[in-house]
């Protein structure tokens, strides 16, 4: 099938990919991503109407709040359920759903300003994960130790504030899990269960596994129970040390980064959500455990990393990447050519920065 890619950055390693029309536009977080699909939609010739895929929280607002004006010209699997989505993108409104879910959610903090940085410690106390509430910000994650590298933080990122200040869970990347759904009006057509192995930088899903768990399958069909929702979702959950559950964060209305960990594994979400919308057969997919995935954007010597681990197997499993895929090779090119820039330019600023002390 014919699939069209935007994006606003010619040096983005996927834009070289030559499984989709790549386009180019202003913008495709802002105001100008409804006129720009608007233009497309008059250059493309098709029988039916094209679906939408949406790939950061930013794109998904935008598209909720502007979408009468692309209503009938594309379709969006979760267009009937804006209302009830959109609020959900907020993480200031988490710790409410999951009380009315009956999940449990970390002790919270909104924190404001530089004022805010002293109650913020003595209610939530350390240790202590911070994160912006709003999308696409100069950070992901961060987790001070200390008062004064909180407030240092907030001062480095100022324009980048409210942070959430919250409780940290104890446990390491492997105390992560996450369940992918796509539903249809709250009822569930695919299902994936995943294994967070690694993060790199912090937040950042950099390794992965799958891995059925019944659990985490349950705590997120109670998430979003009663919501009513179409379209694909997810649930990220931390299991501290005595097996509790702990509600990180969702994802709406969009796929996640580590899709591909999915579709490898014989769970393709996007062709579910595909047939689903052009009223196709739905496929029938079987969760399989043959790939771990690697963001070798994110994290170069991940599978390096993974070898050196004791407790860290490869079972037999193959290795999935990122960008590197025999059938599309363009795209790894690309970015092992970013990845050797960046290292470069990082070994020489450390050794300009030792020379001159």
């Amino acid at each position: 099938m014919p699939i069209y890619a935007l994006d606003t950055n010619k040096r983005q390693p996927g834009t070289r990919t030559r499984l989709a029309k790549v386009e180019y536009v202003p913008d495709i977080n802002g105001p100008d991503l409804i006129e720009s699909l608007l233009a497309l939609r008059r250059r493309i010739d098709c029988p039916g109407v094209p679906v939408l895929f949406l790939t950061n929280d930013t794109m998904v607002r935008t598209i909720g709040n502007g979408w009468e004006k692309l209503d009938n010209q594309y379709r969006l699997s979760w267009s009937d359920s804006r209302a009830t989505l959109l609020p959900l993108l907020e993480k200031s409104a988490l710790e409410a759903r999951c009380t009315v879910a009956g999940l449990d959610y970390p002790k919270t903090f909104l924190l404001q300003s530089m004022s805010d940085v002293a109650y913020a410690v003595s209610s939530v106390t350390f240790p202590i994960i911070v994160k912006p509430a709003r999308p696409l910000s100069r950070f992901k994650t961060a987790q001070p130790v200390t008062q004064v590298q909180l407030e240092e933080l907030v001062e480095k990122f100022q324009s980048d504030l409210p942070f959430l200040v919250q409780q940290f869970i104890p446990g390491d990347d492997t105390s992560i899990y996450f369940c992918a759904l796509y539903l249809d009006r709250g009822k569930v057509l695919a299902r994936f269960d995943g294994h967070k192995l690694r993060s790199r930088p912090l937040g950042h899903t950099s390794i992965a596994e799958s891995s059925v768990n019944t659990d985490v399958f349950q705590h997120t069909c109670r998430f979003f129970a009663g919501l009513d929702l179409s379209g694909p979702m997810s649930l990220e959950i931390k299991r501290d040390q005595a097996g509790r559950m702990w509600v990180i964060e969702p994802t709406v209305g969009r796929t996640d980064f580590w899709i591909d960990l999915c579709t490898t594994n014989g769970v393709n979400l996007p062709l579910t959500e595909y047939c689903h919308q052009t009223g196709s057969a739905i496929p029938l997919g079987q969760q399989e455990n043959s790939f771990i995935w690697f963001n070798e954007d994110r994290d170069p010597f991940g599978r390096l990393w993974f070898m050196l681990q004791k407790g860290l197997r490869f079972n037999g499993r193959s290795s999935n990447y990122l960008y590197l895929h025999r059938s599309d090779p363009s795209p790894a090119i690309a970015a092992m050519r970013q990845i050797a820039t960046d290292l470069f330019t990082s070994f020489r600023r450390r050794v300009a920065k030792l020379f001159a002390r």
